[in-house]
C-alpha cells in the first residue's frame, strides 16, 4: 500500500509539472489585462497608445499582429488622452533612457523637439520616398526634420466642425459660414432647445493652443511672422482672444465649465449626448456619434470651422506619427511593428472598423471605407482649410507658456491684451 501511495504521489508531482510547463508556454500571448505575455523565443516590443480606443480597434490589431507573429510579442503602453500630459509622461521615458519604450506614439509637433534631443532614430533607410509616396504628403512632411525622416505617419487628423444636422434643419438653418453668424444661431437653437451652443475643450492643455490657432488664424493672426518675429500680441490676435472670451461671457453660448476641459473627450461626450449644437473636435468624434447608443446618431456631420468677416477659415491639422526610441534594443522588431500597423490592410480594416482614419493615400479612393465612413469625402474637402500649430524645436515650452497666458484671460484673471503681450514677452525670450 505504501509503495502504492509513493507511485501515486510521484505520479501526481510529474503530472503537475507537466500541467504548469504547458499553461506557460502554450497559451495565448494576449493576457486578461490586454498586454502581451512573452513566449521564450520571441521579442517583446512595447508601443504606446491613447487610452481612448475608438470601438477596440487599436486592441483588436495587437491581437491579430500577435497572432500572426511568432518571433515578436506587442505590448501597448497606454499613455493619457490629454496631449500635454502624454508628451510629458513620453519625455519622461525617453530623457532617462529607457528601454520600457520601443515605439513612440508621437503628435506631428514634436518631431523638431525630439529629433533634437537624439531620442529617435532616423528611418530613412527603411521609410523610403517609395513607401512615402503611398502616404498622405502633408503628414509625411510632419516627420521630416533636417533633412532627415524620424517617423511614419499612422493616424491622419484634423479639427473641423462636428453640428447637429437636425437641428439646423428643425430651424431651416444652413450652415453658418462666420462666427458672428454662428453665435446667432447658437443663441437661438441653444435657448429653445434647452442646450449648450457649443462644446469647447479650453482647458489648460495643448487642445486650447489646438482651438486658439484656428480662431487666430480665422482672423488673419498667427503667432510668428516669416522672419520668426513674435506677432501674437498684433490686433488680430487680440481679436481673436477677445471673441473667445465674448463667447463664454457675452454671448453665453460656451459654458465657463469648457476652460476646465482638457481633453477631447470632455467636449465630445456632451455633443454625443444630444447637448450641444457645435462641437469643433477630431476625426475620431463621427464613429462614436454613430454608434447605437449614441444620443444623436444619424444626426450629425462635419464642415470647417467658422471664418471671422473678411478672413479665412481654419480647421487645426493634428495627426500622429509612430518612431522609433533610440533607447530600443530591439530597432529591427520595433520596425516591423510600424511597417504592419501603417500598412494599407491593417488602416483599412481599422477605419472600416470605425477606429481612427489611416494615413494612406489609397484609403481615401477605396469603396469599402467610403462606404463605411461617408463623412470622410466632406472631411477631406476640410483639410483645403487646413491650419497649422508654429513648428519649433522648443515647441511644448511655447505651447506650455502660451496655454498659461490664455486661459488666464478666458478665466478673466487677465484682458486679452495683457494676456497677449506677456506671452509675446515670453517668447521673445525662447531661444
Amino acid at each position: 500500500m505504501a509503495k502504492t501511495l509513493k507511485k501515486l504521489s510521484m505520479f501526481m508531482l510529474l503530472f503537475s509539472l507537466l500541467l504548469v510547463t504547458a499553461c506557460s508556454n502554450g497559451g495565448d500571448k494576449s493576457s486578461g489585462d490586454g498586454n502581451a505575455t512573452e513566449n521564450e523565443n520571441s521579442v517583446t516590443i512595447r508601443m504606446a497608445v491613447f487610452e481612448n480606443d475608438p470601438n477596440g480597434m487599436m486592441e483588436k490589431a495587437r491581437q491579430k499582429f500577435n497572432e500572426e507573429h511568432d518571433d515578436i510579442t506587442l505590448e501597448f503602453t497606454p499613455m493619457s488622452n490629454d496631449a500635454s500630459q502624454m508628451h510629458d509622461q513620453t519625455v519622461t521615458q525617453l530623457s532617462a533612457g529607457s528601454e520600457n519604450l520601443d515605439i513612440v506614439n508621437m503628435d506631428v509637433v514634436w518631431t523638431a523637439e525630439f529629433a533634437e534631443s537624439g531620442w529617435l532614430l532616423p528611418l530613412d533607410d527603411r521609410f523610403t520616398e517609395d513607401l512615402q509616396s503611398n502616404y498622405i504628403g502633408r503628414q509625411v512632411d510632419s516627420v521630416k526634420y533636417n533633412d532627415k525622416t524620424w517617423a511614419v505617419p499612422w493616424f491622419n487628423d484634423l479639427h473641423p466642425l462636428w453640428y447637429r444636422t437636425d437641428l439646423l434643419e428643425k430651424y431651416n438653418k444652413e450652415v453658418p459660414e462666420t462666427y458672428e453668424e454662428a453665435v446667432e444661431v447658437a443663441q437661438e437653437i441653444s435657448k429653445k432647445e434647452g442646450i449648450q451652443g457649443f462644446t469647447m475643450h479650453w482647458g489648460r492643455s495643448e487642445q486650447l493652443i489646438v482651438s486658439f490657432t484656428e480662431f487666430l488664424h480665422a482672423k488673419g493672426g498667427d503667432f510668428f511672422d516669416e522672419e520668426g518675429n513674435v506677432t501674437i500680441n498684433s490686433p488680430e490676435a487680440v481679436e481673436a482672444l477677445q471673441f473667445m472670451v465674448d463667447m463664454i461671457d457675452k454671448y453665453e453660448v460656451v459654458s465657463s465649465s469648457a476652460i476646465g476641459h482638457s481633453t477631447p473627450e470632455d467636449s465630445r461626450i456632451p455633443f454625443t449626448q444630444g447637448q450641444a449644437l457645435f462641437n469643433p473636435n477630431w476625426g475620431y468624434v463621427y464613429s462614436i456619434n454613430q454608434a447605437d447608443d449614441s444620443a444623436v446618431k444619424d444626426k450629425t456631420w462635419v464642415a470647417s470651422n467658422f471664418m471671422f468677416e473678411g478672413g479665412q477659415k481654419a480647421n487645426s491639422v493634428g495627426g500622429w506619427n509612430f518612431a522609433i526610441s533610440s533607447s530600443s534594443k530591439h530597432p529591427d522588431e520595433a520596425w516591423k511593428v510600424i511597417e504592419w500597423f501603417t500598412s494599407f490592410d491593417n488602416q483599412k480594416e481599422m477605419l472600416v472598423g470605425g477606429g481612427y482614419a489611416g494615413t494612406q493615400l489609397a484609403l481615401y479612393e477605396d469603396a469599402d471605407v467610403i462606404e463605411a465612413a461617408p463623412y470622410l469625402e466632406e472631411y477631406t474637402k476640410a483639410f483645403e482649410d487646413a491650419s497649422v500649430r508654429p513648428s519649433h524645436p522648443q515647441y511644448s515650452k511655447m505651447s506650455d507658456i502660451a496655454q498659461s497666458s490664455i486661459h488666464q484671460a478666458l478665466s478673466g484673471e487677465l484682458t486679452p491684451k495683457e494676456a497677449l503681450d506677456e506671452l509675446a514677452k515670453k517668447l521673445e525670450d525662447i531661444e
